[in-house]
């Protein structure tokens, strides 16, 4: 039985098809429309082209899964809608457009769909790099001791704060190192984790950029090892670069050319934060942990 999922998430909208084969998920197709819904939320409003473009999204993606053979099609929605004024008006539209419902997830639920997603309920601690949050999760044999959203994603600190420099860059991981201390205090006062997982568009492309291949098939990062010095050299690296420089690295897909530097300051304050040596990437997360749940409510 295939099931799939929609993601509406700050910089992208996506899709995951999967399966259920002797008790773990199998993903059977992902796609991506990037959006940067984030982007398009002025005055705490989602604006109307910001809206059209993310209905029209849904809908395609609906279409494919549907076209697939999907028995039904979930739709969740993230940080961007969560903090939209007019998320109703929003979901309401994408309802009636695509025949789906949508579910607004609160920014705990979505760490811990992370984890779900990231790990196999072992003991790790799980990051989350979003558009518009960052998600920390700590668990331990299968079940989840602690889990927090920050309103710190790429997409958001690059709005507030653009990295154009090393000085930028510097004062970024300063300013969300500075977050984490106070948002995530009950996190860093339990016992830290020695194994930690990284989920998101910013660790795939490290790990693209890291290895010098294209990044056309996140997959190919998982598993990988990032060491904290790696991360700090990428992101100086790149807050040194132009925008023409950063598009191209390889590794670096052109649209992410502005908002990288911000992903990677987040993740360098986290990894100094939480005292992590070295990160696992996976391109699992949220939505696989999403799926996972609706299949085990099933079987």
């Amino acid at each position: 039985m295939r099931l799939a999922c929609i993601g509406i998430g700050s910089n992208a909208i996506r899709l995951l098809e999967a399966e259920w084969k002797e008790g773990r998920l199998c993903a059977l197709r992902r796609e991506r429309c990037g959006t940067r819904l984030f982007a398009g939320l002025v005055n705490g409003m989602l604006t109307q082209e910001s809206i059209e473009a993310s209905v029209e999204a849904v809908v395609q993606l609906a279409k494919l899964a549907r076209a697939d053979g999907a028995r039904e099609v979930f739709v969740f929605a993230t940080s961007a809608v969560r903090d939209a004024k007019n998320a109703r008006a929003f979901t309401e539209r994408v309802e009636a457009s695509a025949q789906v419902k949508v579910e607004i997830v609160s920014g705990e639920e979505e760490a811990e769909l992370s984890y779900w997603g990231a790990s196999i309920g072992e003991s790790c601690g799980v990051i989350d790099i979003g558009g518009g949050s960052t998600e920390f999760t700590l668990g331990e044999a299968g079940r989840i001791l602690g889990a927090v959203s920050l309103q710190m994603g790429a997409v958001r600190m690059h709005a507030q704060r653009p990295v154009l420099s090393l000085a930028d860059y510097e004062q970024t991981v300063e300013v969300c190192s500075g977050m984490i201390a106070r948002d995530a205090s009950e996190l860093l006062a339990l016992p830290q984790r020695a194994q930690w997982v990284g989920v998101g568009g910013t660790m795939t492309t490290l790990g693209a950029m890291e290895r010098g291949v294209p990044l056309f098939d996140a997959q190919s990062c998982e598993g990988m090892g990032m060491r904290r010095e790696q991360v700090a050299c990428w992101g100086r690296r790149l807050a040194a670069m132009t925008l023409e420089q950063r598009r191209r690295v390889t590794g670096l897909m052109p649209h992410r050319a502005d908002i990288i530097p911000s992903g990677i300051a987040i993740l360098e304050a986290a990894m100094v934060c939480f005292s992590v040596p070295e990160m696992c990437l996976s391109a699992h997360g949220n939505m696989d942990g999403y799926l996972k749940k609706k299949f085990e409510q099933i079987y």
